[in-house]
């Protein structure tokens, strides 16, 4: 059973029993609330990590429950789905205008709707972690944050040097194209006039050999003939980072 709890506000008893069922079959816990005034205090108390709120509610409606939510400090960052029985544009603009971060329309499929909760779970998840530790979205294989030299690669952690973390930033930045090596030289060392290529060449096989550890297996990073380096990926590859508490030399 997943630590995340779902506040789910929903009057019709009979779909709060069936939105409840869903939700923790896909191993998600869950509090149901059965009108407006009682749901918003439930938020309040348990801080729950996502709402479903009916459009509709007695008492309150689900677009009060976003305004009041979003005004509160200690509930402005819980993502909201609203649950309408309105299929129309306006209805549905009007609830996301609203402060909503989803709207389903009724009737849904279970399935859909669990892939809209964990979808909407990742990207605040993501973007609470680029708020707290400035971190820059460099796509789907690099997160990384200024002047910080750690990164997560298949799940473990790898502490970089800083000629490292730059070296790995700027091949991400065009991820499965060739990075010249001058460009690389100029970035790590700038003009200063000497050559550094054994240097670059050590970089590269150094931070090669901390992505090839993390996963037991080959590196990311490819040599390409005629003098270059190219970052490799696949979808289902991710690299992140996360903040060190000291950074690394280079």
């Amino acid at each position: 059973m997943s630590l995340e709890i779902i506040q789910i506000l929903e009057d019709d008893q009979s779909h709060a029993r069936m939105l409840d069922q869903i939700l923790r079959r896909a191993s998600f816990r869950t509090n149901v609330a059965f009108d407006g005034p009682s749901g918003i205090q439930d938020v309040w108390r348990i801080k729950p990590s996502l709402v479903m709120a009916d459009d509709n509610l007695p008492g309150i409606t689900g677009r009060e429950i976003c305004k009041r939510l979003r005004q509160d400090p200690s509930t402005k960052h819980i993502p909201i789905i609203v649950m309408s029985g309105y299929a129309s544009e306006e209805r549905r603009a009007e609830a996301l205008d609203g402060g909503a971060d989803d709207v389903i329309v009724k009737p849904y499929g279970a399935i859909e709707l669990v892939a809209r909760v964990r979808a909407l779970l990742r990207r605040c998840r993501r973007g609470h972690a680029q708020e707290e530790d400035g971190v820059e979205d460099m796509g789907e294989d690099l997160l990384l944050a200024d002047n910080v030299y750690r990164a997560v690669y298949r799940g473990h952690k790898l502490v970089l040097s800083g000629h490292e973390w730059k070296a790995l930033r700027r091949l991400a930045l065009t991820v499965g194209n060739v990075v010249p090596r001058e460009e690389l030289k100029a970035l790590l060392w700038g003009d200063d006039e000497l050559l550094h290529d054994g240097e670059l060449d050590r970089c590269i096989d150094q931070l090669n050999a901390k992505l090839a550890e993390a996963e037991s297996g080959a590196g990311q990073i490819a040599v390409v003939p005629g003098g270059g380096y190219r970052l490799t990926s696949r979808s289902s590859d991710k690299v992140n980072a996360e903040p060190a508490a000291q950074n690394s030399g280079s």
